[in-house]
């Protein structure tokens, strides 16, 4: 699975320590053809994820589970562009509010 899979989760988890549920995107396509195509796809997993936290989709796998925080994990194959860093960092201040996060790095790289 990957960001091309809108309608999927590509991994879920807890990180025991925050009492955080974690969920991964992996994105192994390249940056340099169809940016707008890609930006739009990574747009529609994460509003995915977002649906499924708030309708507490994750209920099925965790059941008597209660979380504090959710976050969001990309792993991007390619390095970003300053366009998608943009948009990350805007939906990062939008989900604030509602306690998650979005993080992302490049696979291999310390990047954030």
């Amino acid at each position: 699975m990957s960001v091309k899979d809108t309608d999927k989760i590509d991994g879920m988890g807890i990180d025991e320590k925050t009492n955080t549920l974690v969920f991964l995107i992996t994105d192994p396509f390249t940056w340099v053809i169809q940016e707008y195509e890609h930006l739009k796809g990574l747009q529609t997993k994460i509003n995915n994820y977002v649906g499924y936290i708030e309708s507490k989709g994750y209920r099925s796998v965790y059941q008597n589970r209660e979380f504090d925080r959710f976050r969001i994990e990309i792993v991007f194959k390619y390095q970003y562009t300053e366009n998608c860093e943009r948009f990350l960092n805007a939906g990062r201040r939008q989900l604030k509010e509602h306690h998650i996060d979005i993080q992302y790095t490049v696979a291999n790289s310390e990047t954030e």
